[in-house]
């Protein structure tokens, strides 16, 4: 593993605030209108379904010739060394562009893997990936060296 990102400390915030403020007038909704244990059961799943996305690590892994990409416990890519064309540092991202895994409309059919903050973008043959990590400058370094062979990839 090279890389891990989880959501920011204050972004977690805003989303249980807002959950919780919500969870409570779907009881006090469901309390009055005589539906408690129902309302009950769909805050309890609402309260799981969030601690589920609020604990999704954003991650990076080489294993042998390919670059894992993965959002725990979600979704996971492999994308072959050969299939790298170039590794870059992106813009930084933030609760506004998304969280977990993503369609972007940036071009060249760009999917995120979004945490918040620093990211790498990691352009392939058929796709780019924008994918957050607290380390932007190591992942592209590590990246960079394990491509070596890679015709894009170019000695300092």
């Amino acid at each position: 593993m090279i890389s891990e990102a989880q959501l920011a400390v204050g972004s977690k915030g805003l989303i249980w605030g807002i959950v919780g403020a919500s969870v409570i007038v779907l009881v006090v909704s469901a309390l009055v209108s005589g539906i408690l244990l129902p309302g009950l059961l769909v805050a309890a799943g609402i309260v799981a379904f969030t601690w589920v996305i609020v604990q999704m690590t954003v991650s990076i892994a080489i294993a042998e010739e390919k670059i894992v990409l993965g959002c725990a416990p979600f979704y996971s890519i492999e994308v072959s060394n050969p299939d790298v064309l170039a590794v870059t540092m992106a813009e930084n991202t933030s609760l506004s562009d998304g969280y977990g895994f993503r369609v972007m409309g940036k071009g060249k059919g760009t999917r995120g893997l979004l945490a918040g903050g620093p990211a790498v973008a990691l352009e392939t043959k058929t796709r780019r990936w924008i994918v957050s990590t607290a380390h932007p400058e190591e992942v592209v370094s590590t990246i960079q060296d394990q491509s070596a062979g890679n015709p894009w990839h170019e000695e300092p």
